[in-house]
């Protein structure tokens, strides 16, 4: 009775430790770059802004393990493409979390935004293609209607038509689309979260081996125990 309770203990708390462990977030500092893309007049409930749309670009702290990272990088550089509309982007070394999208967005929202990846992230490279995924992105975040469209509602483009409708033949038929990538967004209270560029293969997602070791480990620990005692 005691080596089942015991058994029964380890498993319960190994449980535990891999569900803080999936709810915990890296941290990265990172350092803003540039941007690569075109300007765009957008309206945002009401209010009309130029801004530059396009794929940005973040260099990490030389310090920084990439080997711990869930996403592939380019050495110590990375791509990204801005989430909030409304915050800038801080220059200088900054400190973000680093969490999966499904922690920022709704689920409809973060289904989207992979499909949005899946389908079209090998076309986009150029000026043109990076402000039409930074445009699509923007839609899918700010719209308040669930008809994603730049050319009307709550969010829209009023400018660069050859971008807007490039982003609208993207975000048009997104549901038919299956999702083979999980994406991750670097968080900031202070600067611009951030969508990084770099998807995982959902079908490659590594396990999180010290939560398993754990489960084996204290298992082992408490058998030991009991057979001392």
């Amino acid at each position: 009775m005691k080596l089942r309770f015991c058994f029964t203990a380890a498993t319960l708390l190994a449980t535990s430790m891999m569900s803080q462990q999936a709810n915990a977030s890296l941290m990265l500092d990172a350092s803003y770059q540039g941007l690569s893309g075109q300007n765009v007049q957008v309206v945002n409930n009401g209010q009309s802004r130029n801004v530059q749309a396009g794929l940005m670009q973040f260099n990490l702290a030389s310090n920084t393990d990439t080997s711990v990272l869930p996403f592939a990088t380019d050495g110590l550089s990375i791509e990204a493409f801005c989430v909030e509309f409304t915050q800038d982007v801080k220059s200088g070394m900054q400190s973000y979390s680093l969490v999966d999208t499904a922690q920022v967005f709704s689920t409809t929202q973060s289904q989207a935004i992979e499909r949005l990846y899946t389908a079209y992230n090998n076309q986009v490279g150029t000026q043109n293609s990076n402000a039409a995924f930074q445009l699509a992105l923007w839609e899918v975040v700010h719209e308040t209607s669930t008809d994603w469209n730049l050319s009307n509602g709550s969010f829209r483009a009023t400018s660069n038509a050859t971008a807007r409708d490039l982003a609208n033949d993207w975000l048009t038929g997104l549901d038919s689309i299956e999702s083979q990538f999980s994406l991750y967004v670097m968080t900031n209270r202070d600067s611009q979260n951030q969508l990084v560029f770099s998807g995982v293969p959902l079908d490659t997602t590594p396990v999180p081996v010290p939560a398993t070791l754990g489960l084996f480990g204290l298992g082992a620990l408490l058998l030991l125990r009991r057979r001392k005692s």
